[in-house]
């Protein structure tokens, strides 16, 4: 859901830029901003249904991989603990002595997706072993892709790439609901839109659907607030679009949250 479309002149990207935060606005998800910051996060309806999560496992000419290998193969990433591919990839990872991190802070780069990589025609059936793993190192803002044998828990291959933002995963929009609870300015707007729907109170993210999309600062290019949203691309940053169950949505389109600094950010049309 990154949006990466080529631009074709100042003029015009500005005018799709607006025209997307319009539209945003129109369906119901426009921010609300009173005195210079939030005074609370309203409810706007919607008849939008709950979109399915992404499947962890995604289907190749060489087959799907079953449940336990999607278990496995990330575990086994994460872990990184032989292969040459991650030895030399460890050493890369300077950015932070204390190694790669999830979104939540703890140890171990946060799991993106797994898959099983194509293999050529010609590839002994010995590849069907192997698994593609897709992680992001909260500690040096990296994206991990490493490819592990399943059968011998060894990591074959692994690189790192900068500035790639794929979209966020079902944890990582939870771990940016904790970040707008944090807030003292966010946070008890989004509690009291919730209580006055539910009658009950918000304690985690869980009690909410959640949809997410990453969020590039160069989107915001052009309106107010934009400097505060400018290491984002660097920085893995999502926007929210969240859904009180069997209910309306709670606003939060102008909301930005960098998972890498954990702090959020209100910017303007």
């Amino acid at each position: 859901m990154t949006d990466n479309a080529t631009d074709r002149g100042a003029v015009d990207t500005r005018g799709r830029r607006h025209r997307r935060w319009r539209v945003s606005a129109a369906l119901g998800l426009a921010a609300v901003l009173a005195g210079g910051g939030i005074a609370a996060l309203r409810t706007a309806g919607s008849p939008a249904s709950d979109a399915p999560e992404p499947a962890a496992a995604v289907a190749s000419h060489s087959g799907r991989l079953t449940s336990e290998e999607s278990r496995e193969a990330p575990r086994i990433a994460i872990d990184a603990a032989a292969g040459p591919g991650a030895a030399k990839d460890r050493q890369k990872a300077t950015k932070k002595s204390d190694g790669e991190r999830n979104a939540a802070g703890g140890s171990g780069a946060e799991p993106l997706d797994t898959r099983r990589p194509p293999r050529a025609k010609s590839a002994s059936s010995d590849t069907d072993s192997r698994a593609e793993v897709q992680l992001y190192d909260y500690a040096s803002d990296t994206l991990i892709t490493r490819v592990v044998d399943l059968r011998s828990e060894k990591v074959l291959d692994s690189a790192r790439r900068h500035g790639v933002q794929p979209p966020p995963t079902l944890a990582e929009a939870r771990e940016a609901v904790k970040v707008i609870l944090a807030d003292r300015r966010l946070g008890p707007g989004m509690r009291e839109s919730y209580a006055s729907q539910t009658g009950k109170r918000l304690t985690s993210p869980a009690q909410l659907r959640l949809q997410s999309m990453s969020f590039l600062g160069s989107r915001a290019e052009g309106v107010d607030g934009a400097r505060k949203v400018s290491r984002c691309g660097e920085h893995r940053c999502v926007q929210l679009f969240v859904r009180i169950p069997g209910g309306k949505w709670i606003d939060t389109s102008r909301i930005v949250i960098d998972l890498s600094a954990r702090r959020a950010a209100v910017i303007g049309l």
